[in-house]
């Protein structure tokens, strides 16, 4: 069904439920993932906060991301750790990492979630994922709604699109047992280290709640650096209802979507009727991380930790250093038919600058030699 159409058929008004968690039938905004590092000192402290929340622990040796054990409560939540300090200090860096999942997340209410991330503050946290939902039952497109528009790459905020769709035999509705859809979503943006910190899904959550709840689900995963910025202003408002506003905010912020003719400002683009009303509805509230300017040193460290180990192994290969120094320039030259654009501007902006004296690598200021 074309989506302008699609929008002319609804008549459910426009709600956002101003908490985080409901049984009631309205639109609903909320938390659904958190990770977060923090220090080792504060491991028994931590464990004994949740405790408030989840009940009691039990401890075993299933840590994940290589630590050694970890408290697990039956909601899902986890603290992971190593039983030696030793240890967390020179594989961890002398951290422990929360992880709790929407299972979890949504056995509290709204305004002990926002007790709880306000009070996660006391033990210096660094968030490394947030997930935010907005669940719109009132199910203003669809994401089968979403496909011709992404087909034609008509959205802003991420650079990809995929559609995810699975047919089988449906488990739930009045025609239970049939062949059809049973499975409909599009996400946008790439996940973990390839990606730029924000990753967002739309999901047909009817489908995947077996009816339960007859809603689009919109949930938006940020990591890296977008996380702790979305946990620190999540963590600092002064109200359930802010809190409750500021994560539907979030979600419309991470993308829009627009018919493009060719015109490169997002702004001048005119925007689809359906996405519209959502950020009418809920806000917009962008989370923009500046681009890291590339560092001189942090490339000499680099190759001297990284690569020297492996040319050196190499040096011995060869039946003299001239056959090696050779082997090396020609490596060289191979790499710089290969430059990227930001690569070769990196080199013409520093071209000249560098001199190595005495083992250190100086970098020339104005006529002085400082080290880098």
């Amino acid at each position: 069904m074309d989506v302008q159409k699609e929008l002319k058929t609804r008549e459910t008004p426009l709600d956002v439920l101003r908490g985080v968690h409901s049984q009631t039938p309205f639109n609903q905004v909320g938390v659904h993932w958190l990770r977060i590092s923090i220090l080792y000192q504060y491991l028994d402290k931590v464990r004994g906060y949740l405790n408030c929340y989840f009940g009691e622990s039990t401890k075993d040796g299933y840590g994940l991301w290589s630590y050694d054990t970890r408290y697990s409560w039956p909601s899902g939540a986890s603290l992971n750790f190593d039983a030696e300090p030793a240890r967390c200090e020179m594989v961890h860096k002398g951290k422990v990492t929360l992880d709790i999942p929407g299972q979890a997340l949504d056995a509290i209410s709204e305004t002990d979630l926002h007790l709880f991330l306000l009070s996660l503050r006391q033990f210096r946290p660094a968030c490394t994922r947030i997930d935010i939902f907005f669940d719109d039952y009132s199910r203003m497109v669809t994401p089968d709604g979403l496909k011709r528009i992404v087909k034609k790459k008509d959205f802003s905020g991420f650079r990809y699109g995929q559609i995810k769709q699975r047919h089988g035999n449906k488990k739930h509705g009045p025609d239970k047992g049939s062949w059809g859809l049973i499975h409909d979503e599009i996400d946008f943006g790439i996940r973990g280290k390839s990606g730029g910190g924000k990753y967002l899904r739309c999901y047909d959550k009817e489908l995947e709640s077996d009816g339960e709840k007859d809603c689009v689900r919109w949930e938006v995963e940020f990591s890296k650096e977008r996380a702790h910025k979305v946990f620190e202003k999540l963590s600092q408002v002064t109200s359930v209802d802010a809190f409750a506003t500021l994560c539907g905010a979030l979600v419309a912020g991470s993308i829009v979507f627009v018919r493009r003719n060719g015109e490169k400002n997002i702004g001048r683009l005119e925007m689809y009727g359906f996405w519209k009303q959502i950020i009418d509805m809920l806000g917009v509230v962008v989370i923009r991380v500046p681009e890291k300017k590339t560092n001189i040193s942090g490339k000499c460290q680099w190759v001297y930790k990284q690569v020297s180990p492996t040319l050196a192994s190499l040096r011995g290969t060869f039946v003299n250093d001239a056959y090696f120094m050779t082997w090396i320039f020609d490596v060289l030259d191979e790499g710089k038919s290969r430059m990227s654009q930001r690569q070769t501007n990196f080199s013409d902006e520093h071209k000249k600058l560098l001199h190595y004296i005495d083992g250190e690598i100086l970098v020339n200021n104005r006529g002085v030699l400082c080290n880098i």
